[in-house]
């Protein structure tokens, strides 16, 4: 059951219940509050299990992913289509964009430090959907989050 104050992702961004109505559910960003300019989101409440829309990941879950993710591991060889992860984006869920960042983080490590341009744009979409989460699940700024993630990267490597 959501309340006022739940955390939900959409489309890969971090939006917080701010009113429950009878037939809508109505959010807002939960990050960049100056850049939304207020902007808030109505969703009928029918369309909540239909849409794009998931709470985010406890605490323990999100633990979970990381310990599983980023254990030592040899590199990934793991080719990855570029069209279809960008649409699987749009469902955010955190453990699928995680293992495509290291996927990417990995590839780039092994070809001297360069991802071709579409490559690099996926990487940094699902880095920031990542750690947007990460920052919302373990309330700290989405910079640390990226640096938690960045140097959970490093030492798998």
């Amino acid at each position: 059951m959501l309340k006022v104050g739940d955390l939900l992702v959409r489309f890969g961004k971090i939006l917080k219940i701010s009113a429950i109505k009878t037939d809508s559910v109505e959010l807002h960003p939960f990050f960049n509050l100056k850049t939304s300019s207020g902007l808030t989101y109505s969703i009928p409440t029918e369309s909540l299990n239909h849409g794009q829309i998931r709470p985010i990941v406890t605490l323990e879950k999100l633990n979970r992913i990381l310990k599983t993710l980023f254990m030592k591991t040899s590199p990934v060889t793991v080719s990855v289509d570029v069209i279809d992860t960008k649409n699987a984006l749009n469902t955010h869920e955190l453990a699928e964009s995680l293992f495509l960042v290291k996927t990417l983080w990995l590839e780039k490590q092994n070809h001297t430090g360069f991802l071709p341009s579409g490559r690099l744009s996926l990487y940094q979409q699902a880095l920031t959907q990542s750690t947007d989460e990460i920052a919302a699940i373990k309330s700290i700024l989405p910079d640390e989050a990226k640096l938690l993630v960045l140097s959970l990267l490093k030492q798998t490597n």
